[in-house]
C-alpha cells in the first residue's frame, strides 16, 4: 500500500494525533525583496546603523504579508487531515505561519517563541509585551514612502534597555513565554498512554532534536499502540527501536504536504 495512504488511514484510526513541525518549515525571509516597501526599509537601515534594530520588525511585517504563502497552504493541507482529531502540535519554527492555517492555537506550543511578543533584551524580568504597535508604525511609514528616521526603538519599561522579540534568536530568551502552553502539552501527552496515537514528524532534523525528534521517538517506543511517520528530506531514517511501528518518507516535509496531501 502507498505510504501516504497508510498515513491517512492511521490518522483516521487514531484516538490522538501528535504533530511535530521542524526546521524544513523555517521561514528564511529570502523573498523579502518581493516587497518594494520592505526593500526600501532595508536599504535605509543599511545606510543608517542607528535604526538597525528595526530589521526584525521588517521581518514581522513580511510575515504578515505572507499569510497566504505556500508554507501556510501546506499547513492547511495538514489541518484538513487532523481537524476532527484530538491533536497537539509542537513546532520549533518562530515565524507563526502555522497559526494562519486553522489550527486551534490552544493546541500549539512554540518552545522557540515567535514574533508576537517583545521582551527585555537584558532579561531584567520575564514580562512580555505586544509587538504589534511598532510593527504597524514601521509598515505604515514604509507604505506611505516615509523615512524610518526618528522612529523610537521600544525599550523595557523597567530598566530602559532595548526590547527584543521573544524568540530563540534573542540572546537572553525569556522562556516563560511558552511555558503555559508546554504545560498543556505535557498534560495532553500524559493522556496518550495506551491510546491509539499517530505521531507525525515533519521536517524535524538535528538542529533542536531535544524538542521533537528524540522525545517523539521515546513516546513511540513506549506506547504499544503508536504509529510513527517521519517525513524528512535528509534525516528520514528511523531508529531500530521504533522500526516496526514507523514509516519513513524521504521528502522535504513542506513539499510533501503540498503535493501529496492536497
Amino acid at each position: 500500500m502507498d505510504r501516504t495512504q497508510i498515513l491517512k488511514e492511521k490518522i483516521a484510526d487514531a484516538e490522538l494525533v501528535l504533530i511535530g513541525i521542524g526546521e524544513e518549515f523555517n521561514e528564511n525571509f529570502g523573498k523579502i525583496n518581493q516587497y518594494p516597501s520592505l526593500m526600501k526599509g532595508l536599504e535605509e537601515i543599511d545606510s543608517d546603523e542607528s535604526i538597525a534594530w528595526a530589521v526584525p520588525f521588517l521581518e514581522k511585517v513580511y510575515l504578515e504579508k505572507e499569510k497566504e504563502s505556500q508554507t501556510v497552504q501546506a499547513y492547511r493541507n495538514l489541518y484538513e487531515l487532523v481537524k476532527e482529531k484530538n491533536y497537539f502540535v509542537v513546532t520549533t519554527c518562530i515565524d507563526g505561519h502555522i497559526e494562519n492555517a486553522g489550527f486551534n492555537i490552544e493546541k500549539i506550543v512554540e518552545p522557540c517563541g515567535n514574533y508576537g511578543k517583545l521582551q527585555c533584551s537584558e532579561k531584567c524580568c520575564s514580562e512580555l509585551y505586544d509587538s504589534t504597535e511598532v510593527a504597524v508604525d514601521i509598515k505604515n511609514r514604509l507604505e506611505s514612502s516615509q523615512s524610518l528616521e526618528g522612529i523610537e526603538q521600544p525599550v523595557c519599561p523597567h530598566c530602559g534597555k532595548p526590547m527584543a522579540f521573544n524568540n530563540i534568536v534573542s540572546e537572553n530568551y525569556v522562556e516563560e513565554g511558552y511555558l503555559p502552553q508546554w504545560e498543556k502539552y505535557t498534560k495532553w501527552l500524559q493522556g496518550t498512554v495506551n491510546k491509539k496515537l499517530c505521531i507525525l514528524e515533519f521536517g524535524a532534523g538535528m538542529q533542536l532534536p531535544g524538542i521533537i525528534r528524540w522525545p517523539f521517538e521515546k513516546v513511540a517506543f513506549y506506547n504499544q499502540k503508536a504509529s510513527f511517520f517521519r517525513i524528512n528530506e535528509k534525516l528520514y531514517q528511523l531508529t531500530e527501536e521504533i522500526g516496526e511501528k514507523g514509516i519513513s518518507i524521504e521528502r522535504n516535509a513542506c513539499e510533501y504536504l503540498l503535493e501529496e496531501l492536497k
